[in-house]
């Protein structure tokens, strides 16, 4: 492996001869610890995982843009791309012939929602600029701003500058996706068509943005920033899974004072970094050791600035191991720690039927260790608890409520990529999609596995333990979720959501800091079939790859607020959302 220091690469060595360093896998062929070959078992899906990291499918073509944007929903791209990336000078240049100064005029998010309105205000800039622009001419001013005051125009004028202003920001905008490939250039007219909007989406998930599909404040400062610096922060949080996983850390300073930046660089949504409700630090709270970690090794690298982390990716084509020195880990890190997690389900509210309502105190996970006496929170992550959602029930479907089970469980079972077994409550509907005129499919990618399933990457289920050894399972787990908004919302079927790369986070700190055993590839026998828009056959014949936790960790789910009269959970059904 190379050793190298403080930006200096000192050669290569034998592993067997480094001492109190960490080493770091910057090889293109890797995946996590929870997809990674143990006891001589991998998981069916390592193979897939690797052929994603790499933005091509298993037979090795090239994915579409959809598919591969994977980092955001928990599959870490390779070292290739990222060299790749680094190298797209034609992109670069693209990018920096574009006058990025109106993107900074635009005030407010901007969607395909807000259509009607953007084509409002660019029928008035059509409208009002040939006015003002005579009226310029027959009172001989050097420019239309100098009607801004005038008692007859200025108000003409304002609408008219607040419309230009606005155009000229979206044009702007598009004109940065055209430069991505993700826009044609004919679609660049300062309209929020369906078009921009998708090209909007695939742009956030390229650069680690809330895919909203909107023109929101970090979406217009991304574009307007050198794709250069936005290739370095993709660099630097690919590096950081890599060294998560070197470490065996998870702590990122959720639960306390919370994250810090990397090189002076955020490399997450601000939505990412905290748990809505939960912004009051914790007692005793670990820091953030992974930007720590994360900064030290991108330093002892030399990759300080995205010149010099091109260069030393392009001067190891393929990847290469390197042996880093590193902050030590805290003292109770252990290969088997006392764990033990919280599940806070915040405000609660057992409405009779679904009303929209503004929830304060968002649901969270939170880890914890028993360090020594003292009970030191590790991560608080956002999650989710059920509500109301749409059911099959004796024919019809209908709003039926469902609950996220109170009370102590265990996590037991740990399901690397598990596959999702669509009850027979879930409305045939809901199992397939619209994917051109007259066409419509099963929605395969979210019966998994894959990083767009229900289940996600990693999949903890909730046992209860019964007096008679055996337990109890209610279809309750956290899990992974490509759901991405639904974690801001805080809401799902039941179960709690987690961001897929947290999630295969905390999976691989649990195989890190817990004994377990490696049960492997699970079977499984799912049959059933969709009939809706066609006929569409499921069938799954593997549950995931199982990792048993022994002993189990304990874990509690609070009742949260109750705000609501009702003080336990609706029997009833209420109708269904058209």
């Amino acid at each position: 492996m190379l050793v190298v220091d403080n930006g200096v690469e000192r050669g290569m060595r034998c592993a067997s001869t480094v001492r109190d360093a960490a080493i770091v896998d910057l090889r293109d062929a890797w995946t996590p610890r929870l997809f990674a070959s143990r006891d001589g078992k991998a998981p069916d899906f390592r193979a897939t995982y690797l052929a994603i990291a790499s933005e091509r499918d298993v037979a090795g073509k090239p994915l579409a843009p959809n598919d591969a944007l994977s980092e955001l929903y928990g599959i870490v791209p390779s070292l290739a791309i990222v060299r790749a990336r680094f190298a797209e000078q034609t992109r670069h240049r693209c990018h920096a012939a574009i006058d990025s100064a109106p993107i900074a005029k635009l005030t407010r998010p901007l969607g395909q929602e807000h259509d009607g309105l953007v084509r409002s205000m660019e029928q008035s800039r059509r409208v009002l600029g040939p006015q003002l622009e005579r009226a310029r001419v027959e009172r001989q001013l050097p420019d239309v701003a100098a009607l801004a005051t005038d008692r007859e125009l200025g108000q003409m004028y304002a609408r008219w500058k607040a419309a230009d202003e606005q155009h000229a920001g979206i044009v702007a905008a598009q004109q940065h996706l055209v430069c991505e490939g993700y826009l044609g250039a004919k679609d660049v007219d300062g309209m929020m068509s369906w078009a921009t909007g998708h090209a909007l989406e695939l742009y956030q998930r390229r650069n680690f943005l809330m895919p909203n599909y909107r023109l929101d404040p970090e979406t217009r400062t991304a574009l307007a920033t050198d794709p250069r610096e936005l290739d370095f922060r993709f660099a630097l949080r690919v590096l950081r899974e890599r060294i998560v996983d070197a470490t065996g850390l998870i702590e990122d300073g959720t639960a306390g004072d919370g994250p810090t930046q990397i090189l002076g660089r955020w490399l997450d949504p601000e939505q990412m970094r905290a748990a809505r409700g939960h912004e009051k630090p914790l007692a005793n709270a670990a820091p953030d050791l992974i930007s720590i970690a994360t900064e030290t090794a991108a330093r002892e690298l030399g990759w300080t600035k995205p010149a010099d982390a091109a260069a030393f990716l392009a001067r190891h084509p393929g990847g290469i191991q390197v042996a880093v020195t590193l902050p030590k880990a805290p003292a109770y890190h252990a290969k088997h720690m006392q764990l033990t997690a919280v599940i806070d389900r915040g405000d609660v509210f057992y409405d009779n039927t679904p009303v929209p309502r503004v929830v304060q105190h968002r649901p969270s996970m939170t880890l914890y260790v028993d360090d020594h006496g003292t009970k030191r929170p590790l991560v608080r992550w956002p999650t989710t608890i059920g509500g109301w959602s749409d059911v099959l029930l004796g024919g019809a479907v209908v709003q039926r409520w469902k609950e996220s089970d109170v009370g102590p469980r265990v996590w037991r079972d740990l399901f690397a990529a598990p596959t999702w077994l669509p009850p027979t409550s879930t409305p045939d509907r809901d199992l397939v999609k619209w994917v051109g005129a007259g066409k419509w499919d099963l929605k395969r990618s979210i019966i998994g596995p894959g990083s767009h399933a229900a289940f996600g990457m990693m999949l903890l289920p909730h046992y209860l333990p019964l007096k008679n050894g055996q337990i109890y399972d209610n279809g309750i787990g956290t899990h992974g979720s490509a759901t991405v908004m639904s974690i801001q919302n805080g809401t799902s079927h039941g179960c709690h959501r987690l961001y897929n790369q947290l999630a295969v986070r905390l999976g691989a700190f649990l195989l890190s800091h817990r004994t377990h055993v490696v049960k492997g590839q699970k079977p499984e026998f799912f049959r059933r079939v969709v009939r809706f828009m066609g006929t569409y056959p499921i069938k799954i014949d593997t549950r995931g790859f199982l990792y048993e936790l022994t002993p189990p960790v304990q874990i509690e789910v609070t009742r949260g607020r109750v705000l609501s009269s009702r003080q336990h959970p609706p029997a009833a059904s209420a109708p269904a959302r058209p």
